[in-house]
């Protein structure tokens, strides 16, 4: 591995999130937030400082970047915008701990939204500004802004951007890789325009709506609400919110099909279909379940008015299935008191999450989709051995080597889950909490159940849990692959 073309490469993404983070300074100017406006200058300095010596030191070397370079390059980005990222929550005093910092700031850049936060409505404006502003640049990827940018990078720009994008496939939009991560980038302001617009119309507060858009446009979920969305506990507010987690969670190349009228390839996506019908089967059976989940029904039933309507039910279940499968975490309801084959339903589709090419996190529909359909294969083929039959998705036949891809992204991304599982029981987490952490911040969806459920926080996990998870939001963005890779001797040979 040339770890000096590496190196430098980061160091140009260093000085990019120098000069990104003046926009929350301005913000801390604007409002007068005299600790966070230090805390941001501060940041500023080190970040600039850092990557001009990087880049001074490590001069651009006239080598082709490599699958190897781009793994580390990818991941070693990452690391660095979060321990970098976590200076302005660390010195402006909001986080007492620095391992504090660095797991709020792991949850913004990797989309998570689990939050070690007691009480945000106290925190500064610009901090919250941030706080939100990490989750827009982790959405849509650093990596992919950093290819639009830098379009020099030529042919390396596709192993960096494939290192970076979800799914088994990197679907490539214009002939030039940094004509796709432009593009990307344009339907997602244009996303993220129309959604502050939608919620600022509802009359919430414009500081508000911006930030509210940030996180759910990134399918991230932070508020500047202790409460998240059912603070405003606004119909209009739940819908618009609830339509963009939708719109996020589903391949953006699916929109530039939509700009190009292609509107049969889009309706005729498979993953789409499987995407809306997990959703649309998960809400009928969670508020049918809610609605006749009450004490009238059996003892021990949920005591809550709410959802003796049935109308209501719909309402909840409807909102928190789709932020759960899109993994963006906001709560207009505490789902940890629902039944237990709501609370169930909701863990699994933790692990099933959005669509590939989305915002989202987790294993991805497309995957879990493939597995289906090759699990189906196999059993047909114990009845009929000599029938040939191909795996198709989108009317296409799909290879056998992505087929392998996602089967052993499944095995492997289950064990990383139980390890991590392990691993935050040993330190006295009860095995629920555990789990449920685990399986959140691995699919980058924010809040678990019981200590870490949707009306609780982070702040009590003991200091090597937050490692842990932090760790393990990483792993979930990064898919996995790119983060487990840099441990392997071979992945360093020359």
């Amino acid at each position: 591995m040339n770890l000096s073309v590496v190196l430098y490469t980061v160091s140009n993404l260093v000085l990019m999130l120098a000069a990104i983070l003046l926009i929350p300074f301005g913000v801390a100017c604007y409002y007068n937030d005299d600790a966070a406006m230090w805390a941001f200058i501060y940041a500023i300095i080190i970040t600039g400082i850092l990557g001009g010596l990087s880049k001074a030191f490590f001069r651009k070397k006239d080598a082709e970047i490599s699958i190897r370079e781009s793994i580390a390059i990818v991941t070693f980005s990452w690391i660095v915008c979060i321990f970098l990222g976590a200076l302005p929550f660390w010195l402006s005093g909001v986080c007492t701990t620095y391992c504090d910092a660095v797991f709020e700031t792991t949850s913004g850049f990797t989309t998570t939204g689990a939050s070690i936060f007691k009480d945000v409505e106290i925190l500064p404006r610009s901090i919250l500004f941030w706080r939100a502003f990490t989750c827009w640049l982790g959405g849509m990827g650093i990596i992919v802004i950093f290819v639009a940018l830098l379009p020099a990078l030529g042919i390396s720009g596709y192993q960096l951007f494939s290192a970076e994008v979800s799914g088994p496939t990197a679907d490539r939009l214009k002939p030039r890789i940094g004509e796709t991560a432009k593009l990307l980038w344009l339907i997602y302001l244009i996303i993220t325009a129309a959604m502050v617009l939608a919620l600022f119309c509802g009359r919430m507060p414009l500081f508000d709506a911006i930030c509210h858009t940030f996180s759910t446009v990134s399918t991230a979920g932070f508020s500047t609400k202790n409460t998240s969305i059912a603070f405003y506990n606004n119909l209009y507010v739940e819908i618009t919110v609830a339509t963009f987690m939708f719109i996020c969670g589903c391949n953006f190349s699916l929109y530039y099909q939509c700009f190009q009228k292609e509107f049969k390839k889009v309706f005729r996506n498979s993953e789409l279909k499987f995407f809306s019908g997990v959703i649309l089967t998960a809400i009928i059976f969670v508020a049918i379940t809610l609605y006749f989940s009450r004490p009238e029904f059996f003892n021990g039933g949920i005591k809550d008015n709410r959802y003796c309507d049935l109308g209501n039910s719909f309402r909840y279940a409807f909102f928190q299935i789709i932020t759960v499968c899109t993994g963006t975490g906001h709560a207009s309801a505490n789902f940890d008191q629902w039944p237990n084959a709501c609370r169930f339903l909701l863990v699994l589709l933790m692990f099933i999450g959005a669509c590939a090419g989305s915002t989202g996190g987790a294993i991805k529909c497309v995957r879990i989709l493939l597995l289906l359909k090759s699990s189906f294969r196999e059993l047909t083929r114990i009845l009929r051995p000599r029938m040939v039959k191909h795996v198709k998705l989108n009317g296409e036949s799909v290879s056998e080597e992505i087929i392998t891809e996602s089967s052993v992204f499944f095995v492997v991304y289950l064990g990383c889950f139980g390890i991590s599982s392990m691993a935050l029981m040993t330190m006295n987490t009860d095995i629920i909490t555990a789990f449920s952490a685990v399986a959140t911040c691995m699919a980058n969806c924010g809040p678990g159940l019981a200590k870490v459920g949707p009306m609780a926080n982070f702040s009590d996990v003991a200091y090597a849990g937050k490692w842990v998870l932090s760790f393990c939001m990483l792993l979930g963005r990064l898919e996995i692959y790119s983060l487990i890779l840099l441990f392997l001797p071979m992945t360093w040979k020359r």
